[in-house]
């Protein structure tokens, strides 16, 4: 058998590596940021309501360069995650994390809303994927949904990410809570068993199951994708 000269094989192993690192694709970063967002108040105070604090756990967050990548499993950033927005009437705001991605424009974000039992029992969003509180006439009210469901928020713009990185931050605006979609009015939810709370959840608890259903869809046309 003829053995190759080293200047040949040597040859080989650049040509290969060229080839390699040509297919290899650019990629710049993202931060991804949740954030309450409030016009210039703290709490939320609509007639007689008053929204004190609002959380929400999800997992799977993908970014997508358009609708027609909805299906991939692409799956940017795990989860699950436990994410406060609202706290005492302060706005918050929550870091997920950082992940590079190709270089592109990035039109859609898409997370699940997920119930999780990882977090402690103790824990408002223990069992849950959406949490809210305050108050209703000065009665206090808690308001949860337990629903698993894809969560897409669309900017038609597009983000770009072109070899360097770029702060992408999903506003929750809420100030529209109670009417991006439904225009709802807190006041008709029921006290039924008067044990001082007044129930929004899909357990129909205290009767509001159909508000509670109401309410999730309010909140998931409140949600905005920026690139800061």
């Amino acid at each position: 058998m003829k053995k190759m000269n080293f200047m040949k094989i040597a040859g080989i192993a650049l040509t290969v590596l060229f080839i390699l690192s040509s297919c290899e694709k650019d990629k710049g970063g993202i931060s991804l940021a949740m954030k309450g967002k409030l016009a210039g108040k703290k709490s939320i105070e609509a007639g007689n309501v008053v929204i004190t604090d609002f959380s929400i756990s999800i997992r799977d967050v993908e970014f997508k360069k358009d609708e027609s990548e909805l299906d991939s499993m692409e799956v940017q950033f795990r989860g699950p995650f436990e994410v406060d927005l609202l706290m005492n009437g302060d706005a918050l705001e929550q870091s997920v994390g950082k992940v590079d991605l190709e270089d592109g424009t990035y039109k859609v974000l898409r997370f699940k809303l997920h119930k999780s039992r990882d977090w402690e029992q103790t824990s408002n969003l223990y069992d849950r994927s959406v949490y809210m509180a305050g108050t209703i006439d000065g009665l206090e009210f808690e308001f949860w949904h337990d629903t698993s469901e894809n969560f897409d928020i669309e900017n038609s713009q597009g983000i770009v990410v072109s070899g360097s990185s770029a702060n992408v931050v999903v506003n929750f605006n809420i100030d529209m809570f109670l009417n991006a979609l439904h225009q709802l009015d807190l006041s008709t939810a029921a006290d039924t068993d008067e044990d001082g709370l007044i129930e929004i959840n899909p357990d129909n608890e205290d009767g509001n199951s159909e508000l509670a259903d109401l309410l999730k869809e309010n909140i998931k046309m409140s949600a905005d994708l920026i690139k800061e």
